[in-house]
């Protein structure tokens, strides 16, 4: 997804048109999404598309000082850019695919068809694989997790539950800890937040967390997170895309930036993925290479778990010089 995102960046913008003026540091953007749903990965490629498209206008927009206007403005700008991710999310459900093969990378995949009985989008399974599949409601988004890096400036805006690790080095250890919030039931205020406001047709599940759709057409829907891109059925059972927004000036000891879906952070704490990362990077290796070394760890414990299943998994890692 590093990729994917990067390319979008080069692609809008030349490295000088992020750095046009005198004395002006350049400035990074790097973003990770995880899709729900079965058009999940689609989605997260739109939203990222656009968020990062205009994240990097408004950089350009304001002289290439983005992280130098004040806090209140910063954080505008940086909801206004998940705004038109998510917006981008959304523009999915209009104009979806008839025909998918869902999962995209499962060997056992199976042939999807969209139907609208009753006025609900809904893909059904080929009668092939009807015994072992069943419908699927077209309900699709994603968790979002956005980056800026400028000089000795970080800012860094998240909806969902992928998180960023601040990775630093003190006297030779290496040191991490999250800078992101985690929007979930389990989160003491997104709790109180659905409880207060849609109390009525949702509520937070005892044991996961989960945001659960109780009542009204929807009712049966779960969500794992409570702010996410998309999700366009569940906006109305208090599901925001209102990313929590922090900026921090990063210090001398601090080394590396790490985000990840919760893939990574299902099988690793913070330290442990940031000693993984540094084990590279010390030896010589870029970004790019910690970054695919942190995933291909992620999937080889998760697969030696008891569950033996790994979860999407995505990493991005920013050194810092």
């Amino acid at each position: 997804m590093l990729s994917l995102h990067a390319q979008v960046v080069e692609k809008a913008f030349s490295k000088d048109e992020l750095s046009d003026k005198e004395g002006v540091k350049q400035c990074y953007v790097a973003a990770v999404l995880d899709g729900h749903g079965m058009l999940g990965e689609m989605v997260a490629e739109k939203a990222g598309h656009a968020l990062v498209e205009d994240t990097c206008a408004r950089a350009k927009k304001n002289g290439c000082n983005l992280l130098m206007q004040p806090p209140d403005k910063l954080k505008g700008a940086l909801a206004s850019a998940f705004e038109q991710a998510h917006q981008a999310s959304l523009a999915v459900y209009d104009d979806p695919p008839s025909c998918i093969s869902y999962p995209y990378d499962s060997l056992n995949k199976a042939r999807y068809t969209l139907y609208r009985p009753n006025g609900l989008p809904v893909y059904r399974p080929d009668a092939s694989c009807s015994r072992v599949c069943g419908d699927r409601l077209l309900e699709c988004g994603t968790t979002c997790t956005m980056a800026v890096v400028q000089g000795d400036r970080l800012c860094i805006a998240n909806v969902g539950d992928s998180a960023a690790a601040l990775v630093s080095l003190s006297d030779g250890d290496v040191e991490a800890h999250f800078i992101t919030t985690d929007h979930n039931g389990r989160n003491k205020n997104e709790a109180e937040r659905i409880t207060q406001n849609h109390s009525t047709s949702a509520r937070i599940s005892d044991d996961r967390g989960y945001l659960s759709v109780f009542a009204g057409m929807w009712a049966g829907l779960e969500l794992s997170v409570t702010r996410a891109l998309g999700h366009k059925h569940l906006e109305a059972h208090g599901v925001l895309c209102e990313p929590a927004v922090r900026s921090l000036s990063l210090q001398s000891e601090d080394t590396c930036l790490i985000i990840a879906s919760d893939g990574v952070w299902d099988v690793m704490d913070a330290r442990e993925a940031a000693n993984r990362v540094m084990d590279v990077i010390s030896g010589g290796g870029t970004a790019e290479e910690a970054a695919r070394q942190l995933v291909r760890d992620t999937v080889m414990l998760a697969e030696c778990s008891p569950d033996g299943d790994a979860d999407n998994t995505s990493a991005v890692v920013l050194v810092f010089e």
